[in-house]
């Protein structure tokens, strides 16, 4: 079943983060684009020359995504705002929470340029965080609540169904997704976590449809077939804590790994000295392109 077994990804820096997620291909850059939730760094990692580019953040970023050449646009503990890449500035945008013990986690846009995040208890509480939508307006909306812990998306190619994660339910959740209104509708379980190792935590779809997700306490990421359910197969990493993964490249097909320290116990972190290591492999299939907020993909 696991034709991903012989894969072996490899770390491309020195840095091991405190809580790596959210990588992000930019191809207007070149690079991964991804956050150090805890560390309070957004960094871009440059394959071409294996360059790093680090921004020290004022607070926790949990998701970054595209917007120009100059700006992108973060889901921070404070709400959805700007960044400024040369001035190394936030610029608020608006916090549809309003509250000190929450903050925003994984997040993605869709093909219209909608910015789509959710949040999580900052003080371990379930289900008291949200998932929101960015819209080109600037205006937030609060799609649903009662979230434990706001996690993994995506889109099907056609971009007919939004794939969600909240980690504490053990479950990804599909749910029709209107394209042009950027409305939900029906909603089903795709993939049950039950009898697998650790928690479903940051996701990737590639090109073909295919759901890529990472196991958080489990040493790997694992490759589903969505229709039936079906476990692919799985890629070990040398770590426990895998966070999320993304496809990028110039091909977008190799697939980056962002890992965590945070959580590990000292005897722990002292047998995995790649904790919190960004990694690269090249599992076959290819990704789908990320999506810059406030662009459809056709721009």
């Amino acid at each position: 079943m696991n034709e991903l077994k012989s894969i072996k990804p490899e770390p491309v820096s020195e840095h091991r983060a405190l809580l790596g997620e959210g990588p992000n291909w930019l191809e207007s850059k070149k690079a991964l684009m991804w956050v150090d939730i805890e560390g309070r760094q957004l960094r871009f990692f440059h394959p071409e020359d294996s360059r790093e580019e680090v921004h020290e953040l004022p607070e926790r970023a949990g998701a970054a995504v595209g917007h120009t050449d100059d700006k992108v646009v973060l889901a921070v503990e404070s709400g959805f705002a700007f960044y400024d890449l040369n001035s190394r500035k936030l610029e608020p945008i608006q916090d549809p929470e309003n509250r000190d013990d929450n903050r925003f986690n994984d997040g993605k846009c869709d093909a219209s340029g909608r910015f789509w995040a959710g949040t999580m208890s900052l003080v371990g509480k379930d289900k008291q965080g949200g998932f929101y939508c960015l819209d080109g307006d600037l205006s937030v909306r609060h799609i649903f609540g009662e979230v434990s812990t706001s996690n993994g998306l995506g889109w099907s190619p056609d971009g007919t169904v939004l794939y969600y994660i909240d980690t504490g339910t053990k479950k990804v959740q599909a749910f029709e997704f209107d394209a042009d209104k950027g409305e939900l509708g029906a909603e089903r379980t795709v993939v049950s976590f039950e009898n697998e190792e650790g928690w479903p935590d940051g996701m990737a779809v590639d090109a073909d449809g295919d759901l890529w997700i990472a196991h958080y306490g489990g040493a790997r990421v694992s490759k589903w077939e969505p229709v039936s359910g079906r476990k692919i197969g799985e890629i070990a990493l040398p770590v426990d804590n895998v966070t999320c993964c993304a496809f990028g490249g110039e091909d977008l097909g190799d697939l980056y790994i962002t890992t965590a320290q945070d959580g590990l116990s000292d005897e722990r972190k002292a047998q995995q000295p790649l904790a919190g290591a960004l990694f690269v492999c090249r599992p076959g299939p290819k990704g789908q392109p990320a999506h810059l907020f406030g662009q459809t993909a056709a721009e």
